[in-house]
């Protein structure tokens, strides 16, 4: 009984996360590694550059400027919840862009008690995600993709399977400095389930647009998420109080503007001397809306980041407020093994 409330403890804070008031199986392959995307806001697709962390989520992304590229993500997320992601790239010309990742989460170990209170052991919990993708250009001004994604989830002796798959768009206007992608996201199934109970995975619709400002180095992003799900109010968040005049239990009704306002996630990257520094922030309405507390509301929502590079590296840090509780720390170092004769 213990482990089972353990189960569930850690299962919650990633739900309310990732489902956006839905319930569904592998919340965690929502969960952003990129320190770049996490500065943005959490949610940035409409980025055509050689930054190969990028495909992980959007395919269409996968370009041959990442070919070679190779980058690794550590975060430092939750009380002693980490995140190791990497990812490659190659250019096979006429085949297209491929490109692979790993992402795992470990969320450590748990101790195991009877109903006594008697402490009968140890059981760890983790998550991955192995993505093989594949972007191609089939217009000069539009390039496709799509990823295969393998995902296991392990918790104690509980173990479940899926596959599922992310189907992108992306137009891309270098003149115009101009760029919107449509993302199809966790298209799929799961294979083997935790019981007897087949669980459906987070799938969503995504559009975002970003562009580069023609006589200042900053380009700003408009993510809209869940186009396919207009109500996305988290069931976790309080919608009632109680009256303290009358004693009543009063309902809070939500506006339609706040409801369409949780979709939104903006961002923006200032880059003042031309692909050496990078300075990034963002702000996402469902976060600040569902995570943030009446009394205290403080940056919660807000995000930042900076991006530099020395020599032949890149790195690239974030901090995201998603609670009061808890702030995530994202790091991630990238280089192009071309550099090096490999």
């Amino acid at each position: 009984m213990v482990r089972q409330i353990l189960l569930i403890a850690l299962l919650s804070p990633l739900s309310m996360i990732a489902q956006n008031g839905g319930q569904s199986a592998f919340s965690f392959i929502n969960v952003e590694h990129s320190p770049r995307i996490e500065a943005l806001g959490g949610s940035a697709i409409a980025v055509f550059d050689n930054d190969v962390s990028l495909s992980q989520t959007t395919p269409s992304l996968l370009n041959p400027q990442m070919d070679n590229e190779l980058a690794f993500t550590f975060g430092d997320y939750f009380s002693d919840i980490n995140l190791l992601s990497f990812s490659y790239a190659r250019d096979f010309k006429e085949l297209g862009v491929i490109g692979v990742s790993l992402k795992a989460i470990n969320y450590g170990d748990f101790e195991i008690n009877n109903a006594a209170g008697y402490n009968q052991g140890t059981f760890s919990a983790n998550d991955q995600v192995l993505t093989f993708g594949i972007g191609k250009k089939v217009h000069e001004k539009l390039s496709i993709g799509a990823n295969l994604n393998l995902i296991n989830a392990t918790y104690d002796t509980y173990t479940s399977f899926a596959l599922s798959s992310n189907i992108s768009s992306t137009y891309f206007n270098p003149k115009k400095r101009f760029t919107s992608t449509l993302l199809f996201k966790n298209i799929g199934r799961q294979l083997n389930t935790y019981g007897s109970e087949n669980e459906s995975l987070p799938f969503e619709v995504q559009f975002a647009i970003s562009k580069e400002l023609a006589h200042l180095p900053f380009r700003y992003h408009l993510t809209y998420n869940n186009i396919n799900n207009f109500d996305i109010k988290s069931s976790y968040k309080l919608t009632n109080q109680t009256n303290i005049e009358t004693g009543e239990l009063e309902i809070k009704e939500e506006s339609i503007a706040k409801t369409a306002l949780r979709h939104l996630v903006i961002g923006g990257e200032l880059n003042p001397f031309r692909k050496s520094l990078f300075i990034r922030g963002g702000f996402n309405f469902q976060r600040r809306f569902d995570l943030s507390t009446l009394s205290r509301p403080a940056m919660v929502g807000f995000s930042w980041g900076i991006g530099f590079r020395v020599s032949k590296y890149h790195f690239d840090y974030s901090r995201s407020s998603y609670h009061l509780s808890g702030v995530p720390n994202n790091f991630s170092i990238a280089t192009n093994l071309s550099t090096f004769g490999l």
